[in-house]
């Protein structure tokens, strides 16, 4: 009887181990995303137009997610989205919001898309990366999240040396 209550405490705290080991701090999208690629040094900037109720759109989400309310921004970020189906950017906000309220598959899916079919340089093409490989380690897609990763070098495109 001792042995398997032994047996039965080591399977517990193994699993506690291996439960602490699988959870991940909460995702900043500031500091984890945004704010590394507008760091990066890139000599391409790639800013996207959008219609100007768009822009009013994302940043009324953004305000809604800064208040805690993920739900009402992606609301808001769809309906930025009809007005402007194949924005990029608008489709790169949704992926953010998506992985910050924890809706790892849909960050995942719409962060892939703006890789596929968004800019490859600059700012966005590196939020998009990161908002993938934050997304693939969380849903436990190492091959993806290694290949985004790899593929944020991509996206700063430095200055030649002038001699």
């Amino acid at each position: 009887m001792k042995s398997s209550f032994k047996k039965g405490l080591w399977v517990i705290a193994l699993v506690l181990v291996l439960n602490n080991c699988s959870h991940r701090k909460p995702i900043d999208i500031d500091g984890d995303v945004r704010d590394p690629a507008e760091q990066a040094d890139s000599v391409i900037q790639i800013a996207p137009l959008v219609p100007e109720a768009v822009q009013l759109l994302i940043i009324e989400a953004e305000e809604q997610r800064l208040s805690g309310y993920d739900k009402q921004a992606i609301l808001t970020l769809k309906r930025a989205l009809s007005i402007s189906p194949g924005s990029a950017l608008v489709q790169q906000h949704l992926a953010e919001m998506y992985l910050s309220d924890g809706a790892y598959r849909e960050a995942f899916d719409w962060s892939e898309l703006v890789v596929n079919q968004g800019p490859n340089q600059g700012p966005l093409c590196e939020r998009a990366r990161r908002t993938l490989a934050l997304a693939a380690e969380m849903l436990g897609d190492v091959a993806t999240q290694a290949n985004a990763l790899e593929a944020i070098a991509g996206c700063t495109q430095i200055p030649a040396n002038r001699f």
